[in-house]
């Protein structure tokens, strides 16, 4: 890893800092969101289908990575620490999309219009990066070349952020909400 470390270019410093602005913002306004939400209770026509979906939200990182592995390992040999980078980068996004489409289901009620065009808004902007650095040579193109080797910063950082804000919104509503939402997760 090191000499892959080494055979990269010096990064970009304006485009480490455009990226880490972004991360961070996509991250804070994810959090924010959560704890804007963390006091209001899921309808219980939403409940069912809420709790289905904040399961498979937190589980499906945990299952892609041994898959990637897999793969990485056996079938897509070459390019190892762009491809991780780059699978961390696109699967934070689609999380992220994700998410802010949960937000749509579970609180729906209490949703004003705004809010609602808002967070279509944001899961239309967040699922057309995501198409759109999806292809291997496009990301390494726009990304991993500004970067460098920091590139698997923003994807780490964005699901640090993730499991963060769905940490909060599930335990500051265990009592109220569904409490088989986090804790039963390690029960799976």
């Amino acid at each position: 890893m090191f000499i892959l470390l080494a055979e990269q270019t010096t990064p970009d410093w304006l485009a480490i800092g455009g990226f880490a602005l972004l991360t961070l913002v996509a991250g804070g306004f994810l959090l924010f969101s959560s704890v804007m939400t963390c006091r209001l209770v899921v309808p219980d026509r939403a409940k069912k289908v809420a709790t289905g979906m904040n399961r498979l939200l937190l589980v499906v990182p945990l299952l892609a990575v041994p898959v990637f592995a897999v793969l990485f390992l056996f079938v897509l040999k070459g390019r190892i620490y762009e491809r991780t980078c780059h699978a961390t980068l696109v699967l934070a996004l689609w999380l992220y999309a994700a998410r802010y489409w949960w937000f749509m289901i579970a609180y729906y009620k209490y949703m004003s219009v705004k809010a609602a065009r808002g967070t279509i808004f944001i899961i239309v902007v967040l699922a057309a990066i995501a198409i759109d650095l999806t292809p291997l040579d496009k990301y390494a193109e726009s990304v991993h070349s500004a970067l460098g080797a920091a590139s698997i910063l923003p994807g780490i950082i964005l699901l640090l952020f993730f499991y963060v804000a769905a940490f909060f919104t599930t335990c500051a509503n265990r009592n109220k909400l569904h409490s088989d939402l986090w804790w039963d997760m390690w029960w799976l």
